[in-house]
């Protein structure tokens, strides 16, 4: 075991250093494989020691702490950002530290590594169970904490519109009031060396997370307080790089809290805060570019357009292919107190020029939301014509971020997207012929033609190639499995005799009675989970792009072992991350057909755009409140019936009851009926809350104040209305990713 362990080490620092040499006298100058030969090499090694381990080593007693497998964890999560480059890698990880949990005793490290695991593979509820875990763990928090923290204030809604109460905030400490860590933390933790510095960065990843990925505005800020009183307590032996990101998080945390806040006296302290923190980490490290664009994003949202754009300038400055910097510089132009749409036409142009895309599904997703933009300044300089005539570009680059990658796989099977754009319901796992009829297909079709702009048949995109390989696959030589044999695909229905394949299935497996007879599925099941051995391996980064069999074939010894990153199983069930992606994708695809709706209603070609709205109500009529809201302003440009038009707004606002557009739109339904009282209580509200920038709301609410003879809060409402559209984006800054 003693040898093995050494050997462990001397590989990894031999890769490290440059100096590894691979086994079986393969060649040095191939960087390839060499590189999988010590994944190979390396992991088949941890798997060894890990049996030898613990067959020697026995369960600790309460109090103690078992050394030898904390090494070992610390060994091998320091190894498997050499080794690890697929999502099956990861859930390996996580099956190799629960084992080492029932190997130690309420272990704080090891639990830390499985909370940062499970955030990298998207599992963002059992993240969570294991973040307050941890956190109990080093006495940051306790569980009176957890019993009363709920309590309060509910004056902050999330992105699904439910109440949240509002976190109160520490004390700020005395700069003479440092302690020891003893001073904060628990005895174990002292025991087993869980440094100040570990805790931070699991606070700091728990705020991205929570802003990032889940929207939480108050649990953010619940993280950034405990976050903030550790640094304060620990001051002088925090490196400056954590202080500053640190303080990053924090301003980050607060400025989401300050959109979510529908109290309009909280509201700008929240946004007070998050400026100063962004301001004492910019104090701290003035050469952070990441923190320009937090501070110029902020400054956007306050309306401070003048300083946005001097932030957002110092970012692109550092880093010109920033995609995120580039957009939010567009948004800062478009507002009409910075001159006409043509400089933010000029700058749209040259950021999609400037930035080169990855194999990232984020920043495609951002790509898609920037090219939305760009269409609708086209609109704004030239018209819905010129607007519709760049759609087909939007739905040609839908097809990079139509399928999540955790459910794909690239086994050459296409992408299939029913009708002539399509949606995202073959990824629902539900056996079903996605066809249109063929009257939607032609409709879908002819919306772009009719209008010079050819339609653009996502049908044939096929899912990205040259996956990384998992150090699993390659420790471990998966059965061989052909092109209708595909784990993650549907095979043929030998009915129809059709080669229609199927999207990737998320959610749910396939009937086995759908299946050609005398077809074996090659995937084993333990309790409604895929074998390990049939998964097809994907990356959560790309790191690896050749092909797997030539490297078995020149070193088939190494190819002997068993990996220690091969899980056992592969839950059927998606990640949260899948889900919210798959989410956000048919969101967007929904966007763009509404998109297109908005500007057939402009054109008067009202039966175009009531196909428009059609195609977005397939795609996504339960959780997009704008297909509704669209539907409503279609109905009322056709000067249908009014009441017909509110129930469509009605229906928005059961999807979202704080909707902003869907309840300006009502309220100016009920102008249009005469019904000035009930419009009015419908813009005090809204002006009151999350619509607070909105200025139609506050024009319109202006303008009822002077018909009924109230002069001063008219002046009021006009100036103020004038002052936020002279600051208006020509789209939300709130789609802008808000943590990077």
């Amino acid at each position: 075991m003693v040898l093995t362990r050494h050997a462990i080490q001397f590989v990894s620092n031999s890769y490290r250093t440059g100096q590894y040499v691979p086994p079986g006298g393969l060649s040095e100058d191939d960087h390839e494989i060499c590189r999988q030969s010590f994944i190979a090499e390396l992991s088949q090694l941890h798997a060894i020691y890990e049996k030898m381990l613990y067959m020697q080593v026995p369960m600790p007693r309460a109090g103690q702490v078992n050394q030898p497998v904390l090494d070992f964890v610390n060994q091998l999560m320091a190894d498997f950002e050499l080794m690890g480059t697929t999502t099956q890698d990861l859930r390996g990880l996580r099956e190799v530290l629960d084992r080492a949990a029932q190997r130690t005793f309420n272990s704080p490290s090891i639990t830390r590594h499985l909370y940062n695991t499970l955030y990298r593979l998207g599992e963002y509820d059992e993240a969570e169970y294991a973040l307050r875990s941890y956190l109990h763990l080093v006495d940051l928090i306790s569980y009176d904490w957890t019993e009363t923290h709920k309590n309060g204030d509910a004056l902050a809604i999330d992105r699904d519109g439910i109440s949240m109460t509002i976190p109160t905030a520490r004390p700020d400490l005395p700069e003479d009031n440092a302690h020891d860590e003893s001073d904060c933390i628990g005895d174990i933790k002292n025991v087993e060396s869980e440094q100040v510095t570990d805790m931070l960065q699991v606070l700091i990843t728990a705020i991205r997370m929570y802003c990032n990925d889940l929207a939480k505005s108050v649990d953010a800020v619940e993280m950034a307080e405990i976050a903030k009183e550790l640094y304060q307590k620990n001051k002088t032996k925090i490196p400056i790089s954590i202080a500053a990101y640190l303080h990053r998080a924090i301003g980050v945390a607060y400025g989401l809290l300050g959109c979510q806040t529908f109290d309009p006296e909280v509201r700008p302290i929240y946004h007070e805060k998050a400026l100063s923190y962004l301001k004492q980490s910019l104090e701290i490290d003035n050469q952070a570019w990441e923190t320009y664009y937090q501070l110029a994003l902020q400054q956007a949202e306050m309306h401070d357009i003048g300083q946005a754009i001097q932030s957002i300038t110092h970012a692109l400055q550092t880093n010109p292919s920033h995609l995120p910097s580039w957009h939010l510089l567009t948004l800062i132009v478009s507002c009409p107190i910075q001159g006409d749409f043509k400089q933010a036409l000029k700058t749209c142009e040259i950021g999609l020029q400037q930035v080169e895309l990855k194999d990232d599904y984020d920043e495609a997703e951002q790509f898609i939301l920037f090219q939305m933009t760009h269409t609708w300044l086209l609109y704004a300089l030239n018209g819905p014509e010129a607007a519709l005539t760049s759609s087909g570009t939007l739905f040609s680059s839908y097809g990079k971020i139509a399928v999540v990658p955790e459910a794909s796989q690239s086994s050459g099977q296409e992408m299939i997207i029913s009708g002539s754009f399509g949606n995202l319901s073959d990824l629902q796992g539900q056996k079903k012929n996605r066809g249109r009829s063929s009257s939607s297909a032609t409709t879908a079709t002819g919306i772009l033609k009719e209008n010079g702009s050819r339609s653009h048949d996502l049908s044939t995109a096929s899912i990205r190639t040259g996956r990384a390989r998992s150090a699993s696959n390659l420790a471990s030589k998966a059965p061989s499995l052909g092109p209708s044999t595909g784990l993650l695909s549907v095979p043929d229905n030998g009915s129809t005799g059709s080669k229609h394949h199927h999207g990737l299935h998320l959610f749910g497996s396939r009937s086995t009675s759908h299946k050609p007879k005398g077809t074996e599925s090659p995937q084993g099941s333990v309790n409604g989970n895929m074998s390990a051995q049939s998964l097809s391996a994907m990356p959560y980064d790309s790191k690896a792009n050749n092909s797997v069999s030539s490297f078995q074939s020149v070193a088939p010894s190494v190819m002997s072992g068993q990996s220690i990153l091969q899980p056992s199983y592969i839950p059927m069930k998606p990640t949260k991350r899948a889900i919210l992606r798959k989410q956000r994708s048919e969101r967007i695809l929904s966007d763009l057909w509404l998109l297109t709706a908005q500007q057939f209603i402009k054109l008067g070609k009202l039966d175009e755009a009531r196909k428009a709205v059609g195609e977005a109500e397939r795609v996504d009529w339960t959780h997009n409140p704008m297909v509704w809201c669209v539907l409503g302003q279609l109905l009322l440009a056709g000067k249908k019936d009014i009441e017909e038009a509110q129930a469509a707004f009605d229906k928005a606002l059961v999807i979202d009851p704080h909707h902003v557009m869907s309840r300006l739109e009502l309220a100016k339904s009920y102008l249009l009926l005469g019904n000035n009282q009930m419009a009015e209580g419908l813009l005090d509200s809204l002006t009151k809350s999350n619509g607070w920038d909105c200025a139609e709301a506050w024009f319109l609410l202006g303008e009822i104040c002077k018909n009924t003879d109230r002069l001063e809060r008219t002046k009021a409402c006009l100036f103020y209305a004038l002052e936020l559209e002279s600051t208006a984006p020509i789209q939300p800054f709130s789609i802008l990713p808000r943590f990077i």
